[in-house]
């Protein structure tokens, strides 16, 4: 094989390799942040990390997608809650709580319970998208509660 074909076999193979890196990546991502309910999903907002029995216990993180319910599609807010490994792996039960806070309003939107130990949940996409928003999350095990969290306010 002469050293210039040589060059190009090689060239061809790192360019399929980016190719299917870059064209795989963006599915991986969309599977561990979006709704399942929900398109053209995005992050708004500065995610919170919350610690717990000290340690970085949970992350929250508040999203904006194309979304359905009852009423139809419309562009809505939801949040998800994610257990951090470190602290998933001490083996008590916990579950996650997840809704998104409206500014002046005293309850989540949204409000949802993990199952147990599930390590992502996620809250029900609402149409709050003209209101000023956080994502909230805390954890529920053994009968107390972890500090909550909420990320940025988005207006």
């Amino acid at each position: 094989m002469s050293p210039l074909h040589r060059l190009v076999t090689t060239l061809a193979a790192l360019l399929v390799a980016a190719t299917v890196t870059v064209g795989l990546a963006p599915a991986a991502s969309a599977a561990t942040s979006a709704s399942p309910s929900c398109s053209s999903v995005r992050q708004i907002g500065d995610r919170k990390v919350v610690s717990d029995l000290g340690m970085s216990a949970f992350t929250v993180r508040q999203y904006v997608g194309w979304c359905r319910d009852a009423r139809g599609s419309a562009w809505m807010n939801f949040t998800s809650v994610y257990v951090w490994d470190q602290y998933h792996v001490r083996g008590f039960a916990y579950r996650s709580l997840a809704g998104v806070a409206v500014r002046g309003e005293p309850e989540a939107r949204g409000f949802t319970t993990g199952a147990s130990r599930q390590q992502l949940s996620y809250s029900t996409p609402v149409r709050t998208t003209s209101l000023c928003t956080q994502g909230w999350g805390k954890l529920s095990r053994a009968g107390s509660e972890s500090a909550q969290g909420l990320t940025t306010l988005v207006c």
